[in-house]
């Protein structure tokens, strides 16, 4: 049996090819945790049931591309055989078509280059990029969320529950954040207030809150060290990146920290901070700050950001 390998076969293997060059890639992610570096991890097994699909797709299309090596395959509604390469024919209706697949080769180029280089690029290039550069494009979050608690309006309550009624009348908070007051009261409680990556933001957002209610509280926070116009000399940030959905809408939250030998921590370096909670004025804002006690060297998280819970309240 002749083989002819034709130009509708290279199309056919090419888009073949692309096709599981991308499902293989996203599996590697899937498979290596490095998906956590462009998605929130809720979204995960939505791309787990795409890449099933990916590769469900790639196995029929180089099944296309094989018998294609042994007639011509071209998917038409005409309702005839397709057996002669280049014809075009004209029906009683009017209906004219031709199936010769060749097109000019600067498009076949251009088209399949528009899949080849993004899938080249992505598993090419490194999939972190320098945090001080997105903070300088994305601005630093000192306050948690941007509605800033009970700044955000309407009356103060008092909540609920079996709490110590004095610890109520610490937070009592307006319908907007109520759920921060209850994460407040949590927090409060603690000896050492650790600013894990469960909670992050929702724990930065609460301390801000209730600002008032921590001060000279111990805590502990793992971050990136950035600094930007307007600190002052012994100061630096202690941040980490946020991602809401994607690495699209990512934006990086952090604290301000005041150590004597700040200058001693380079830019984008990862550092442990243990110190007293106290507050200041930046930028107009009013937000917590650290009185440094103790910095230690860290390493960098394989995953460096961290994921907003919606349903937090509900697991307190």
């Amino acid at each position: 049996m002749r083989i002819k390998i034709s130009s509708a076969s290279v199309h056919h293997f090419m888009r073949a090819a692309i096709l599981t060059g991308f499902a293989v890639y996203t599996a590697f992610l899937l498979l290596s945790g490095d998906i956590l570096q462009f998605i929130v991890p809720q979204i995960v097994i939505y791309v787990k049931l795409a890449d099933i699909v990916l590769f469900i797709t790639a196995g029929f299309q180089f099944y296309i591309a094989f018998l294609s090596l042994k007639q011509q395959v071209i998917p038409c509604a005409c309702g005839h055989d397709h057996q002669a390469t280049g014809h075009s024919h004209d029906h009683a209706f009017g209906h004219h078509h031709t199936h010769e697949m060749d097109a000019p080769l600067w498009k076949s180029v251009v088209i399949y280059g528009l899949f080849i280089i993004p899938l080249v690029l992505g598993a090419c290039l490194p999939n972190k990029a320098i945090a001080s550069s997105l903070v300088d494009k994305k601005g630093m979050n000192l306050g948690g969320y941007t509605a800033r608690g009970n700044q955000a309006g309407g009356e103060l309550v008092e909540l609920g529950g079996n709490e110590d009624p004095a610890l109520k009348q610490l937070f009592k908070a307006n319908v907007y954040d109520r759920d921060y007051a209850r994460l407040g009261m949590v927090v409060y409680k603690q000896p050492l207030i650790e600013m894990k990556d469960e909670w992050f933001i929702e724990k930065l957002h609460a301390l801000n809150s209730f600002a008032d209610n921590f001060q000279d509280k111990e805590i502990q926070i793992k971050g990136f060290v950035y600094r930007e116009a307007g600190l002052q000399g012994n100061q630096f940030i202690v941040g980490r990146m946020g991602m809401t959905h994607c690495i699209a809408d990512i934006s990086p939250y952090g604290i301000i920290a005041e150590a004597t030998d700040s200058s001693a921590f380079k830019n984008d370096s990862w550092v442990t901070v243990t110190g007293k909670i106290a507050k200041t004025v930046y930028n107009g804002q009013t937000v917590i700050k650290i009185r440094v006690e103790k910095v230690e060297p860290a390493a960098e998280p394989s995953v460096p950001y961290v994921y907003p819970d919606w349903n937090f309240a509900s697991k307190l």
